[in-house]
């Protein structure tokens, strides 16, 4: 692809912002936390264990020992209503070690016992404890997932290239985060050489904000961030689906044109103005050049 063409990925309706959530263990703290992210119109992906679904239990860390209470089966489906589900393994097992056939069972068996309770394809993941190696991802592949999540924060808002290692922009009880959250709003031109566009990724657990009483810090982050109309809100696996169908457009060999096989409208622009163009469903797009302009 070209720096002249206009080929480069915008988010849907053209947009160049795009934010997502991703939220680990499936605790009672996720009920809190949906209804704020609902109120305010933002959207991401929660990651369960299903082994260990109803289990209660403490944790410590921050401020304080809190509860670490599992969400039953039967009620994950209405907390997280309007929310995306993953998997986080079947008991959060670390599998850092572990052969491919372990990992497989650790991974397999939790999108299989999801996909029963949903009665939809579940293929996102979200690593326990951030650990991945080769072998690990090889067996997140192997298990037919599309993308699985890393606690490395890269404090940018890159498209991942490899969403089986999908590094968040940032935790949200990162120093930089409200910092980050005035650089993403802003309409600054971003640097990247895939893209333009812009992709804030924070990722937590919600029993955290009970440790750290600091709940007012993620209203306040979503009234900075919420009810934007320049802001793609999306799921993991919306965002997801939606690079894998910019990634299957057939350009012609002199970036002039653009044929669209997926089911999805894609949006492409320049890295040097905000035009855009919708390349629909099936379609075939002339693309203009600067050259032509």
């Amino acid at each position: 692809m070209s720096f002249m063409a206009r080929d480069r990925i915008y988010w849907p309706g053209g947009k160049t912002k795009c934010l997502t959530f991703s939220y680990d263990d499936g605790v009672e703290q996720d009920l809190r936390l949906t209804e704020v992210m609902r109120a305010h119109g933002v959207r991401g992906t929660f990651n369960l264990n299903p082994g260990l679904f109803g289990r209660n239990g403490r944790v410590t860390g921050g401020k304080r020992e809190v509860a670490h209470n599992k969400l039953s089966a039967e009620r994950v489906p209405e907390v997280y209503r309007g929310q995306e589900i993953a998997a986080h393994g079947w008991e959060h097992a670390a599998m850092s070690g572990m052969d491919t056939a372990r990992c497989v069972n650790e991974i397999l068996k939790s999108r299989a016992a999801l996909e029963e309770l949903l009665r939809q394809p579940v293929t996102g993941y979200a690593y326990a404890f951030g650990t991945n190696d080769d072998t690990i991802v090889k067996a997140a592949q192997a298990s037919g997932l599309r993308y699985a999540r890393t606690v490395v924060s890269t404090e940018r808002f890159d498209i991942p290239q490899d969403f089986l290692r999908w590094d968040p922009t940032c935790h949200h009880n990162a120093e930089k985060l409200f910092e980050l959250a005035e650089e993403f709003l802003s309409d600054k031109s971003y640097f990247s050489f895939f893209s333009p566009a812009k992709l804030f990724y924070i990722w937590g657990h919600a029993y955290e904000f009970d440790q750290d009483d600091n709940w007012k810090r993620m209203e306040k982050l979503l009234e900075l961030l919420g009810g934007r109309d320049d802001v793609w809100y999306a799921t993991n696996g919306e965002i997801e689906s939606y690079v894998a169908a910019w990634k299957s457009l057939i350009f012609s060999a002199d970036s002039s044109s653009v044929q669209n096989p997926s089911a999805t409208p894609v949006w492409l622009g320049s890295s040097f103005d905000r035009e855009t163009v919708c390349v629909g469903a099936g379609e075939t797009v002339r693309l203009l050049s600067k050259k032509e302009m």
